[in-house]
């Protein structure tokens, strides 16, 4: 299956942060498959971040909008992503 591009709002570190990620919805174990071959496994949900977006202010006093993904564990922030959003 596809992913899809997603924006969702969360809170990180108290900040209020706007997340854009691919969510993947995995798939079913399939035990068998129709004609008697062994099935897959099949996979969890995941998903993949790609900005989280962060208003902060400049020394000048001037908004600007920042990336801060580099900032966070993304496992921990997808894991909340699919609990929250997807389940």
């Amino acid at each position: 299956m596809g992913a899809s591009l997603n924006v969702v709002p969360m809170t990180i570190a108290g900040r209020e942060v706007e997340v854009e990620y691919y969510y993947y919805p995995g798939e079913d174990e399939i035990h068998t498959l129709p004609n008697g071959d062994p099935g897959t496994p099949g996979s969890p949900p995941s998903a993949e971040m790609v900005h989280v977006w962060c208003e902060l202010v400049n020394d000048r006093g001037n908004i600007n909008l920042v990336d801060i993904l580099e900032f966070v564990e993304p496992e921990g922030l997808s894991d909340e992503i699919i609990e929250k959003y997807h389940d």
